[in-house]
């Protein structure tokens, strides 16, 4: 795959939907499909700072290093500095809020004692990716916008100690979810099994989608009915596993139409779809045009 020139998180500053303070702290919050692909489709960015995303709908197929990850609403994305990281596909209705904080304002936040969410995440030393409720998706959402809020305030002498003050109140209340988080595992109840589940099928649906299109086979791999594996990924994620299967489906075949030289049919057999009909009907119900319209479409707005 051919990839355009990589980027560092820095360099998007000048872009009309990234507010920042100096070269420290930047909130990006995506409102378009366009603004995703001028940000990330097929290029790499490198992570050089600590970033924290809010999926707030949509999913996307995001590759972070050699590994593949499929990312939905309500999702909290935790990504470290030296990251590399491509968004390969996503759908019409992906949208995201992140805030990038670089080492010199990480360091002044480390001062004020809240740094357990962030050194937590820093020593395992991959990306964590937690499915929040909506409740808590929207209250992180609502200090990522206070702190963005805070870079507008130039006039004010106190303008780096107010960002300072909205920046912990974030990362206080992100490690505060996180902590519930974890005391919810250590209990004896139900929803630790549930988010278990969840992650197991995660799994199993970024090995197994591009061949297995069916509920029974994942259930079949868990060790349970088709019923129960979709009743608790419904309650978990609002979601069934065939919205799953279809979103991990539907993103990797853009990404075949635009980046690889395959043809449909390849694409088709590939994919693991009965023929290339079904594969188009599949694609059209979701893109609202023909594999064929679609990669014609696309490739001409990559060349203009």
């Amino acid at each position: 795959m051919k990839f355009k020139q990589s980027i560092e998180i820095k360099d998007l500053q000048s872009k009309d939907i990234i507010n920042s303070y100096k070269d420290e702290i930047l909130v990006i919050r995506s409102t378009e499909q366009e603004e995703l692909r001028m940000l990330f489709e097929s290029r790499t960015a490198y992570l050089d700072a600590y970033t924290c995303m809010l999926v707030l709908s949509g999913s996307a197929l995001l590759r972070i290093d050699d590994e593949e990850y499929l990312i939905s609403g309500n999702m909290l994305c935790i990504l470290l500095p030296q990251h590399r990281i491509m968004a390969h596909s996503f759908t019409d209705d992906f949208r995201f809020i992140a805030l990038c904080i670089f080492k010199n304002f990480l360091n002044q936040l480390s001062a004020i004692q809240i740094q357990r969410g962030i050194t937590r995440s820093i020593s395992m030393n991959a990306p964590t990716l937690i499915l929040l409720t909506e409740e808590k998706i929207k209250l992180l959402e609502t200090y990522m916008e206070d702190i963005k809020t805070q870079f507008s305030r130039t006039r004010n002498r106190y303008l780096q100690e107010l960002i300072l003050q909205a920046a912990s109140r974030y990362f206080l209340e992100m490690d505060s979810i996180l902590d519930q988080l974890e005391t919810s595992e250590d209990a004896t109840t139900e929803l630790p099994r549930r988010a278990e589940i969840l992650r197991d099928f995660t799994a199993l649906l970024m090995l197994h989608y591009k061949k297995e299109h069916n509920v029974p086979f994942y259930a079949r791999k868990m060790n349970m009915t088709p019923q129960y594996l979709t009743a608790i990924i419904k309650s978990q994620t609002g979601k069934t596993v065939n919205d799953f299967i279809y979103e991990a489906l539907y993103c990797r075949s853009c990404i075949m139409l635009l980046s690889s030289g395959l043809s449909i049919q390849q694409i088709t057999t590939e994919l693991n779809f009965s023929d290339q009909a079904a594969f188009s009907k599949f694609f059209k119900r979701r893109s609202g045009m023909s594999p064929f319209e679609y990669r014609k479409l696309r490739t001409a707005d990559k060349e203009g």
